[in-house]
């Protein structure tokens, strides 16, 4: 039998804490150690409140069309597999015009660098950050894409009124994947796991993100 031996695995998913930026107005992230051995319990544990659209994490149809799935009804076969990532350049927004000639495919799942990922991790909350226009997101459905993946927290811009770029994926059942860090990754086609936390009727959840490279 043949098996493939990983080289590395490459962590893109961002490290969750009280001091990360999360989208104006959602809930700041807590952490709470509500047994701590030192303090003479019988163990450490800790509980944790924040918003299911902080760091790392998958949007659901749900999210913003009402009464459409929600994260336990999304097909897995979008957050595990194969991705290409793709460096985009674009100093606001990623248009059609930045990938157009970009070799995407049906059933294809890809990945946008950005600058967005030259932020550190605990940067205060980016209001200028780069997103997917709507001639983007629209070019993307056309091709028929499995899920998409951005390095910021929202596939629209920040003060977009009507999300189009949300409605339109998740019209025609396209994965969301936000809040990536793809700071050091190069180019190219690797496995990748995102797998969204099974949460009943929730219309986001976390995950932890990991490229992965073979010999």
């Amino acid at each position: 039998m043949f098996f493939l031996k990983i080289k590395r695995i490459i962590d893109i998913g961002r490290k969750l804490n009280a001091d990360m930026a999360v989208w104006p107005g959602d809930q700041k992230i807590h952490i709470g150690k509500d047994s701590l051995i030192r303090n003479g319990d019988k163990c450490n544990l800790s509980s944790i409140k924040m918003s299911v659209h902080a760091g790392t994490h998958v949007d659901a149809p749900l999210h913003f069309i009402d009464s459409s799935d929600d994260i336990g009804k999304l097909d897995l076969s979008g957050y595990i597999g194969y991705v290409k990532v793709f460096s985009i350049n674009s100093p606001e927004y990623i248009s059609s015009d930045d990938i157009i000639n970009l070799p995407v495919n049906k059933g294809d799942i890809v990945f946008f660098k950005t600058r967005n990922s030259e932020l550190p991790q605990n940067a205060p909350f980016n209001r200028s950050f780069i997103y997917l226009h709507q001639s983007a997101s629209e070019y993307l459905a056309s091709k028929g894409v499995k899920s998409v993946g951005v390095d910021y927290l929202s596939v629209d811009k920040y003060d977009s009124q009507e999300a189009l770029s949300h409605n339109i994926l998740l019209s025609k059942k396209i994965g969301i994947i936000e809040g990536l860090y793809l700071n050091g990754v190069c180019d190219g086609l690797y496995f990748f796991s995102c797998l969204p936390l099974n949460i009943e009727g929730s219309d986001g959840a976390p995950a932890r993100a990991v490229l992965l490279e073979f010999e």
